[in-house]
């Protein structure tokens, strides 16, 4: 009997960019992949050719998905940091919370230097870059008074930013990451 191989490969890359989230490159097995998204082995090496390769799809979904919240030059940067703290803390109390795929991957790749770390390294630069961005732009604002450079700024904020995507996985304290985004804002007198 003929096996349906007619499957929607978008929403096997969400349910996998979602395995690979919370448990990572190495953590997530081949097992666990057809599992979750019910494809048969030879479905999956013939549509995605390798785990590996699943995996940058993934993250260049993650990607996408990231810079839909970056900051745009029509936005007003002081709303759009303190909207984009609040979500981070807002998202951050959430049961499911898994921290963010670009840091936990910096993590897993810390001391690997392959293709998938090299992608996952683009997506941090390009969260850099936004926070750069951002900086910049506050500190051409006359309301903004602060001793820091855009380049130590937009550096706290990714700090921070990163920070809460991470304490989120295990302390699901709302003030407690309030205060992380709070301190990152305070050069800029800006709270949440």
């Amino acid at each position: 009997m003929a096996r349906n191989t007619n499957f929607n490969k978008d929403e096997v890359l969400e349910k996998t960019m979602h395995l690979f989230w919370a448990k990572g490159f190495d953590g997530t097995s081949l097992d666990d992949i057809l599992k979750e998204t019910g494809l048969l082995k030879g479905s999956l090496y013939h549509t995605f050719k390798s785990k590996e390769n699943l995996f940058k799809l993934c993250l260049e979904k993650y990607g996408i998905r990231s810079k839909s919240f970056f900051y745009r030059d029509e936005d007003d940067p002081i709303d759009y940091i303190r909207n984009f703290f609040k979500r981070l803390v807002s998202e951050g109390v959430k049961e499911d919370a898994k921290g963010c795929l670009i840091m936990n991957s910096c993590l897993e790749f810390s001391n690997v230097s392959n293709e998938l770390s090299k992608e996952n390294e683009k997506l941090f630069n390009a969260v850099e870059t936004n926070m750069l961005r951002v900086a910049n732009k506050l500190l051409k604002d006359e309301k903004i008074k602060t001793s820091k450079s855009a380049k130590q700024l937009g550096r706290q904020f990714v700090v921070a930013a990163f920070s809460i995507r991470e304490f989120s996985k295990f302390r699901k304290d709302k003030l407690f990451l309030k205060e992380i985004a709070n301190n990152a804002l305070f050069a800029v007198n800006i709270k949440i």
